[in-house]
């Protein structure tokens, strides 16, 4: 496979598994409104992570229609509004983990409070699975994924992932074109 197709293969993973929730091809506002639901299921409509995730990914969707539309994120944005996986895809080419969008760097942050259930700062494995499963992957490929990728820079298996391996995976995963490079695992194995 090469590197491009690679790269593209994982960028659509989570357009399809985190993003498109209604499964109608492309990224709307009625997925966001059903991750909330999914996050109020998990968590609690009075938890902050119900309020933190309706605030964090309300941010991301703007951000998204800006770069991708060009729309005034300060303006009424359409209610019809939605990205394609090319205008997803078309994002992730230009990704630069020093130079990130403002959306990418909030969704990063909420994915690792998402994760984070325990609030202690650290992502193991048996967070990583609970969330992961409301997603549709099972606990087996869960656990496989979480010992793929949580080891440290000298290939060693590691329990808990703190914030700074956290982002360090998260880049290795929108950027790396080796297909045995941790990060590579940090949504499912593959």
């Amino acid at each position: 496979m090469s590197s491009q197709a690679f790269l593209r293969k994982k960028w659509e993973r989570v357009f399809y598994t985190f993003f498109d929730i209604n499964r109608n091809r492309k990224i709307d506002w009625n997925d966001f409104e059903m991750t909330f639901e999914k996050i109020k299921d998990l968590r609690g409509e009075d938890s902050a992570e119900y309020r933190i995730a309706k605030e964090a990914m309300g941010m991301v969707w703007n951000g998204l229609l800006q770069n991708t539309k060009g729309l005034d994120i300060m303006a009424q944005i359409p209610a019809d509004s939605e990205i394609t996986i090319e205008e997803w895809v078309t994002i992730w080419k230009s990704y630069n983990p020093k130079h990130m969008h403002i959306w990418q760097w909030e969704y990063l942050k909420y994915m690792f409070f998402l994760l984070d259930k325990t609030g202690d700062k650290f992502i193991d494995n048996e967070e990583y699975r609970d969330v992961m499963q409301i997603y549709g992957m099972s606990l087996q490929d869960a656990d496989k994924a979480f010992k793929m990728f949580a080891v440290n820079e000298k290939g060693r298996r590691i329990e808990l992932i703190d914030y700074g391996q956290f982002v360090k995976t998260w880049n290795e995963y929108f950027t790396s074109t080796d297909e045995r490079a941790p990060g590579n695992f940090l949504f499912g194995p593959w």
